[in-house]
C-alpha cells in the first residue's frame, strides 16, 4: 500500500501544480508576445499612419506560423518564420480585392509586407521589423483578448 501512495501522492502534487497559473499587474512597459498580440500599425517607413480608416491596419501572428490581418480595407494573410536570434522572415500570400476611398497607406503597408524583412524587436509594446538596418514598420501590441 505504501509502495502506491507516495507516487500517487507525488503525482497529485505535480499535477496540481500545472494547472497554477499566475496574474501579473500591468506595469504599462511590460513587453507584449509576439503571438497573441494584435499589432496595430503605427509607421511605415517613419511615417505615421492615421487612425481614420475603417478598420484599423494590424497584423497577427499565430503558433502555426501564419500571419493575417487588416491593411486598413482589405484583409490579408501569409506566413512568416522567426528564430531565437530574433531573425523573421514574412511572405506575403495574398489580400482582399475591395476598393476602398484611402487606399494610399494600405498599398504602403502591403508593399512593406512584400520587402525581405530580416528580424523584428519588441520593446515594450512596441514591435519594430526591419529589412536590413531600416526599421520598415512598428507597431503597437495589443492584448487580443482586449480587442474589440
Amino acid at each position: 500500500m505504501q509502495k502506491i501512495f507516495f507516487p500517487l501522492v507525488a503525482m497529485m502534487l505535480i499535477l496540481s501544480c500545472c494547472g497554477c497559473k499566475t496574474t501579473k499587474k500591468s506595469t504599462g512597459g511590460e513587453q507584449y508576445p509576439l503571438v497573441g498580440t494584435q499589432w496595430n500599425l503605427a509607421a511605415i517607413e517613419g511615417t505615421e499612419v492615421s487612425n481614420d480608416f475603417a478598420l484599423r491596419p494590424f497584423i497577427t501572428f499565430d503558433t502555426a506560423g501564419a500571419i493575417h490581418g487588416s491593411l486598413g480595407c482589405n484583409s490579408f494573410f501569409g506566413e512568416y518564420s522567426v528564430n531565437k536570434k530574433h531573425k523573421m522572415t514574412i511572405e506575403f500570400q495574398g489580400a482582399t480585392k475591395r476598393l476602398c476611398q484611402q487606399m494610399g497607406v494600405e498599398r504602403m503597408f502591403m508593399k512593406a509586407l512584400k520587402y525581405d524583412i530580416t528580424r523584428y524587436e519588441i520593446k515594450g509594446n512596441e514591435l519594430l521589423i526591419f529589412a536590413g538596418d531600416n526599421e520598415v514598420m512598428r507597431f503597437i501590441g495589443v492584448d487580443l483578448g482586449k480587442v474589440e
